[in-house]
């Protein structure tokens, strides 16, 4: 608990000691919540014919694992040819601890997209999700800068060009989740 904690409050110290079962057990968690949770949600807050499709629970959490895979050697490729010395492992045992902001945003859209109508045509409501979706984002950004200094120790030029470059990479598998049926991007 106190390794979620440091990812928590302290992201700096968290990426330095790497550990790795923080990192997986948030990616897991995060899965979980898109792939299974949401769907058993909505089948037990909907009276009527909903069907829980086991096997769309299991492509989905295979394609999130590959997502958070994909993306953090995306990571290591595109630092390394900016110049990273830092290898594929440490990428990919550290990214996960960025994903504090995804399984808050992934709890958050399940429960709206599941309850919605409580939502629906309240001002009030939507201002406060689009506020608290925004500051997701601006977590995670924030969360993505200190990642490409602290882990790929890119400064300056390459920092940028990573994150633009990273940046194009996210929204594509963003897409590729979206397609497949992730609500929440695993990345």
């Amino acid at each position: 608990m106190k390794s979620f904690f440091q990812a928590l409050n302290k992201p700096i110290e968290a990426f330095r000691s790497e550990n790795k079962w923080a990192a997986w057990g948030l990616v897991a968690i995060t899965i979980l919540i898109n792939t299974v949770f949401e769907p058993l949600l909505r089948a037990f807050s909907q009276t009527g014919n909903y069907e829980i499709k086991v096997f769309h629970m299991l492509i989905t959490t295979a394609s999130g694992i590959c997502t958070y895979i994909t993306i953090s050697v995306l990571f290591w490729f595109t630092a390394k040819c900016l110049g990273s010395k830092t290898n594929i492992s440490t990428f990919i045992a550290t990214w996960g601890l960025t994903y504090f902001p995804t399984l808050f945003c992934s709890l958050i859209v399940a429960f709206t997209e599941v309850y919605f109508y409580v939502f629906w045509n309240s001002i009030i409501w939507g201002m406060v999700f689009n506020i608290l979706f925004v500051g997701i984002l601006l977590w995670k950004t924030i969360l993505y800068v200190i990642y490409l200094r602290e882990i790929a120790e890119l400064r300056g030029g390459r920092m940028i060009s990573a994150f633009i470059i990273i940046g194009i990479f996210i929204i594509l598998l963003a897409m590729a989740n979206g397609y497949i049926g992730l609500k929440t991007p695993i990345l």
